[in-house]
């Protein structure tokens, strides 16, 4: 009788009759290598209003028309420990919904009081924006170039960053961004940059996401190692929470 009910019980499970907790890790592994971004609804073991948190995380993905994925995560399920210790969620308050972008980096999170689909599909970064939180979360200082095809002296301002990220040790990365990306209009925006500049303007971000350096032109590669190694100030980061593995 017990070999019987153990057959039952992995016919089961193979016929997907009895579902198994703690899928989340390896449900958030396959969006990032998917490239796709995470609405991540956490709960605790009551469940209470997680139903309410899923459904509007539901209705951004929906809004995203399919390049988004929502996964749930019971926050009592040991298996869910590393997760839980990754994204700080230890004594939060729940549910809770986070965004993850297609890193798997956090890019923001909202109480079910404070949720809107809408505020959701916001905290989705623009992928040069992408590229910036990943490389921030790595411990890097980021050189943000922002150009239009018109400079001529574009190529030179990249080469000088790639020049200034050899002797920073592979602690720094260099990203390009088109003034003229409409895509990128909201980092753009963070960044204060000025869309009818006449040459590159380069903007230095260290390792805890704040902007530290802004240089007009083509700046001397000295120049830019010494502005990723100041000092922190007080401040915020780009984009909110401002980099990568996906393209």
């Amino acid at each position: 009788m017990k070999k019987i009910q153990t057959i039952l019980i992995l016919l089961l499970f193979v016929t997907g009759m009895i579902k198994v907790n703690g899928q989340a890790p390896a449900e958030i592994e396959k969006a990032s290598k998917a490239c796709k971004p995470v609405f991540l609804v956490a709960y605790n073991a009551n469940g209470a209003d997680a139903d309410k948190a899923l459904t509007i995380a539901n209705e951004a993905k929906k809004t995203l028309k399919g390049s988004s994925v929502v996964i749930k995560m019971n926050t009592t399920d040991p298996a869910n420990n590393d997760l839980i210790t990754k994204y700080r969620l230890a004594g939060a308050p729940l549910p809770l919904i986070l965004v993850l972008d297609k890193n798997s980096t956090v890019t923001g999170g909202l109480l079910l009081k404070e949720a809107t689909s809408a505020k959701l599909v916001e905290m989705i970064p623009t992928p040069k924006t992408s590229e910036l939180l990943k490389a921030i979360n790595d411990g890097k200082s980021v050189y943000v170039v922002t150009y239009k095809e018109s400079m001529n002296t574009h190529d030179k301002a990249m080469d000088n960053c790639a020049m200034a990220c050899g002797k920073m040790e592979n602690k720094s990365l260099t990203i390009k961004v088109d003034m003229d990306d409409k895509k990128e209009a909201k980092l753009l925006q963070t960044l204060k940059c000025d869309l009818t500049a006449k040459e590159p303007v380069t903007y230095v971000i260290n390792k805890s996401g704040q902007v530290i350096g802004t240089h007009n032109g083509i700046t001397d590669v000295n120049t830019l190692v010494a502005s990723a190694k100041k000092a922190p100030a007080s401040g915020c980061c780009p984009g909110g929470a401002p980099a990568g593995g996906c393209k």
